[in-house]
Formats: structure tokens, sequence, C-alpha cells
């Protein structure tokens, strides 16, 4: 029997990032023969939904365009990247990027739409619903309107092909055309692509339809890089080339492609999820649009320069935004965190992004500390011993905070205070109280300085007046217990190690009692790794 879907009950939602064809390339190692998508087993998704998954974002389903593989294997670059990470590899898994899509089939080597089909009822039965990719700035080369609708494309004069010849491919079809291939304005043009253009009034009519259909495969959408098609950052990017002479660029009254495409889909589908991949500070525009969730890629970006001022100011901002950002450490166009954080770090924003609100995404091979950042244009990963200590913490988080207080609860952003008079290492600690539908509590305490900080965290609740509060740390297995008058005139102090952090379920009750397995009250108890002491 079909279960509803998980994301249907949460306010905060968790997606796993999955690569089809990788995924499809383990099994295949796994069972020794060839597998698709309509091989996966039920005991394969358990795991998925045993950590609290709602969605699984399963990239590369898409047909591929040949010129992408073609050039994705002639590519020294890249063959060279496959001989370092895939040294028992051979071009055939180099397979072209998952970004030149010529259609929106799925790839008849992962089993065509009756694969897809098959695993999107095997997650549904575990209440997990699928997220696939939606390219909206570009197709394939081989895409089918590439030659039926020229028009469509953005076309050069022969001056911009002779400013810059590779931009640009030549297609005969009613005539010669020259078309640009896609672009973001920051790089280089990608070979493989032909650039849509968006100010042609059948491309975003076109664009919207073919959203549509993918809607019907799947119960959501992560759309690449959406803010380049944004009217403003379309023609910010393609002034001075020319518009087709067929198309009367004025007399286009679309407006913004993004709130009619959302409002396409929204009619036919309610219930879909939106998620766009987006840079530059569009996040908030393009939920306003309609978006569901926007890619928080600055928060990642402050915890890689280890700016914690950054850090704060951005989790301060406003609420409704806060819960419609994307929260990771990874995707798949940036490098793997476990080889660009230490142990220690890593840990402290990954608790972090699973308890600020927002929708977390966790990437494949990410809880188990993988290292090898693998081009997209690679069909499998190689395979890495598994950090075991850390795929026990993330575990760890993710069963912790898969309870009401995080789903359907609501976080209060709590300001530490200095410990004494003059010290100012408070300013590094980050800290956040969730509360349940039912008041349950717990409470969130992260250091984000590489240095030692210290202070008191106000936990001002009346439930405390006259009780003994039990705080057991969910990650370390330890329980604190203080008094909850102390706790209301004076806080929790705090005293955290280097990146140090608590993940503290909270109860009260009207007695003293003594724990076994932590601290006494008013006393001091040896601290495990990445922990601190709580003393009141």
């Amino acid at each position: 029997m079909k279960a509803p879907l998980r994301i249907s009950s949460t306010r905060h939602p968790r997606v796993i990032q999955i690569d089809a064809r990788a995924w499809v390339a383990r099994l295949a190692a796994r069972d020794g023969r060839r597998v698709t998508l309509a091989d996966v087993r039920p005991h394969d998704i358990e795991s998925i939904a045993a950590l609290g998954f709602d969605l699984v974002w399963l990239t590369g389903v898409w047909t591929i365009g040949s010129t992408s593989r073609r050039l994705a294997r002639s590519s020294p670059d890249l063959r060279q990247r496959r001989a370092e990470v895939l040294p028992d590899g051979s071009d055939d898994d180099i397979v072209g990027s998952l970004y030149a899509i010529a259609a929106y089939e799925p790839a008849d080597n992962l089993g065509g739409a009756a694969g897809l089909s098959r695993l999107r009822s095997r997650l549904a039965e575990f209440g997990i619903g699928l997220v696939l990719d939606f390219v909206p700035n570009h197709t394939a080369m081989e895409h089918l309107w590439v030659r039926r609708h020229p028009d469509w494309f953005v076309h050069a004069d022969s001056g911009h092909r002779a400013a810059d010849p590779e931009a640009y491919f030549e297609v005969r079809s009613d005539g010669r055309h020259w078309i640009a291939h896609g672009r973001d304005p920051n790089f280089a043009p990608w070979a493989d692509t032909a650039q849509l253009e968006f100010r042609h009034p059948e491309v975003p009519r076109a664009m919207a339809q073919a959203l549509k259909e993918v809607a019907t495969r799947c119960d959501g959408v992560v759309c690449s890089e959406a803010m380049l098609v944004l009217d403003e950052v379309f023609r910010s990017t393609w002034a001075g080339r020319s518009v087709p002479p067929s198309v009367a660029e004025e007399a286009s009254p679309y407006g913004e492609f993004w709130w009619h495409a959302v409002s396409a889909v929204r009619d036919a589908y309610p219930s879909f999820v939106l998620i766009a991949e987006a840079y530059w500070g569009y996040e908030w525009r393009l939920q306003q649009l309609g978006f569901d969730y926007t890619w928080d890629k600055p928060l990642l970006d402050r915890f890689l320069d280890g700016d914690v001022e950054g850090v704060t100011s951005h989790l301060r901002a406003d609420d409704m935004y806060q819960r419609r950002s994307v929260r990771l450490l990874e995707d798949r166009s940036s490098g793997r965190i476990a080889a660009q954080m230490s142990s220690a770090q890593e840990r402290m924003a990954a608790l972090v992004e699973a308890t600020v609100p927002g929708m977390l995404l966790i990437r494949d091979g990410q809880l188990d500390g993988a290292r090898a950042q693998v081009p997209v244009e690679f069909r499998r990963e190689p395979d890495e011993p598994p950090d075991v200590a850390l795929r026990d913490f993330y575990c760890r988080v993710l069963r912790a905070t898969d309870d009401e207080s995080f789903r359907l609860g609501h976080a209060i952003r709590l300001e530490p205070t200095p410990a004494w008079v003059g010290s100012e290492s408070h300013a590094g600690i980050i800290a956040r109280l969730w509360v349940g539908q039912h008041r349950q509590l717990r409470l969130v305490v992260a250091n984000l300085t590489g240095e030692p900080a210290e202070g008191f965290i106000p936990l001002a609740l009346p439930e405390f007046a006259g009780k003994v509060v039990h705080l057991e740390d969910q990650l370390a297995e330890i329980v604190y217990d203080r008094p909850g008058d102390d706790l209301l005139v004076r806080g929790l102090y705090v005293d955290l190690p280097p990146y140090g952090h608590h993940l503290f379920k909270v109860t009260r009750e009207t007695t003293v009692h003594r724990r076994r397995s932590g601290l006494r009250l008013g006393g001091r108890a040896a601290q495990p790794s990445g922990s601190s002491s709580s003393r009141a």
C-alpha cells in the first residue's frame, strides 16, 4: 500500500541527492549483473527512510546529448581526471554532462520510463518522494527544437562569431543559423549545449509545458541555475545578441518565465515541490516567484571562509526566508566537504545546518566522508573507505532531529551573553531552542570558531521555575542536571572547545535526581571529543 509522502507532514524536509548512474553502477557491481532503476530493492531504500529523508533527488536521469559524450571523452582534462579517480575505468565511464539534456525522457540504460516509474513507486511505499532535474536555460545540441525551431535559440551575427567563434555552432535548417552555446555569464560557454532564447514568446510557453510534462514523472524538481532565466539576468547576459528577425521582442508580453511556469505546474499538481538552485542574491526573488525552496550557498561559503559574523548575521534573516532555504554542505558543483573542512569543523557545520529552519540537503557519499569530487560527466564514483565515526555522527544528528520538535516545531534564536565582564568569546556561539507543538524542547548550541568559547545561553522559560532541568546531549550520551531557577536568572553556562557543540533534549522534573551517565548537579564530568562542559 502506498504510504503518504512524508514531506506533507513536515515544515523542515530532508532530501538526499543521488546520481542515478552512480547508483545503478554500485548496484550492478554488488549484484554482478546489469541492473536498472527498476531493480532497486526495498532494502536499498530502507536505509534512506530510516534516516528520515523525505525526498530523493535523483540526478542524471534524462537522455544526454551525443555531442556531450563525444566532447567529454575527447577532453584531456576529463581523461586525466578519470585516470586519477577511476584508475580501473575506461572511456565508458565518461558519459557526458547531465546538464546537456537532449530529451526529458529517462535514459534507456537506466531502464527508461518504466524503470523510473517503478523506482518512484518503491520510494512511495516508504513515503519518500522523487525529485528530478529541470534545466531551464539551455538544451543539448541534439534537442529536437534545435532543428525544428532554430529561432527559439539565441543567434549570433558575424561580429559575435568573429569575436568568440567557440561560443556558437552552425545549424542548417530552413537556412543557415549560428546558435549560441548555453552559458553562465561568469564562465565560458558550455560547448555541448544550445542557448534558449527567452525573448522569443514561444520559448517560455514551450519550457513551461516541458516542466509540466516532467511533473508527471516525479514529485518535485530542482531547477538548475534558475536565476539565469530571470528577465533581468537573461537580458543582461545576452545584451547585444540579435533576436531572430521573426521575433518582435516588444510584442512579447510574457513577463517573468518562472511566474507563469510555476503557476502552470501548481494548477495541475498543487503539491509539486519546486526547488531553485540559485546564486548571486536572487534567492528571495525566486521565492517570491513561487519556488518552495532556494539554494543557500551563502551559508556554506561563510562556513568555508570561517566568517563567524557572516554566519550569525545570515541566520538572523527573515523567518519565512529561512524556512524556504536549502541548507547544504555539498552540492554536485562544489567540492566534497570532507576534503575542505577538518572533521571537527564539518561536524559543527553539519549540526548547525541540520538544526536551522529550512530544507536539509545531503549529498550521496557525504555521510561516509567521501573526498573525491567526480565530474558530472562521469557515470560512477570511486570506492572510498567510509569514515565510520563520521557516519555515526551524521546518523545521530539525523535520528535525533527526526522528531516533532524539529519537524513541526518552531525555532527561537537565542543570543548568548558574556561569561564575565570583558569576555568576547561568546560572540562565536550560536544557539537555538526548538519548541514542539506540545512544548517538547530541544536546544542546539555550537561554537562556530576554531578557538574555545564560553558564555551564557538565556533560557527564560517559566515552566523551569522550581524544577530540575535535565539536558540530555543526544550526540555525546551525557546528561546535565541544572536548577531551573538558576537557568531563569543566569541562563545556561557553556564552555565549548573549538567547534564544540551540543544537541540537548530538555526535560524538567520537580525533584532532584542523579544521573549515572552524566554530571551530578553542580559537578563536572570528563568531556568526550567535540563536547563541552555545561555548568550552572
